[in-house]
């Protein structure tokens, strides 16, 4: 629960949720109970797909991101997202980027620091106004 509190502070919101990620092959979806913790923008960006999944197994025509994560679109991450996904990749279900947020889905694994820096990372993906930034 405290950790629930500190993502609040942090301006994210939390959802108990159930997402449909795609099998390696993207024929059929996979459900998954999960937790999300999002951050609405005030105002869609709609320069953004619909949705752009970054999972952490490959997918057959997905892009691959760093070792271990594909992406659904070409994405250029700064360093220091690249480092955030590395060090706490293992804690991440998945994130989905949409035009209204950005969510990733986990199970409430890390501590505070890690969810400081998660959020942080969140936070950066959601200045993109395009996949080509």
């Amino acid at each position: 629960m405290a950790l629930r509190m500190h993502a609040r502070k942090l301006g994210l919101t939390i959802q108990l949720t159930s997402i449909d990620l795609p099998d390696k092959w993207d024929k059929s979806l996979n459900r998954e109970k999960t937790i999300a913790y999002s951050f609405y923008r005030l105002k869609p960006v709609t320069s953004l797909p619909d949705k752009v999944w970054i999972l952490p197994y490959e997918v057959w025509k997905y892009h691959s991101l760093i070792e271990g994560w594909w992406s659904s679109e070409l994405l250029a991450l700064s360093a220091e997202s690249r480092g955030a996904l590395e060090k706490y990749g293992a804690l991440l279900i998945g994130i989905k980027i949409t035009p209204e947020s950005v969510s990733f889905y986990w199970d409430e694994a890390g501590d505070e620091v890690a969810l400081e820096e998660l959020a942080h990372f969140v936070f950066s993906l959601a200045e993109l106004k395009s996949i080509s930034d």
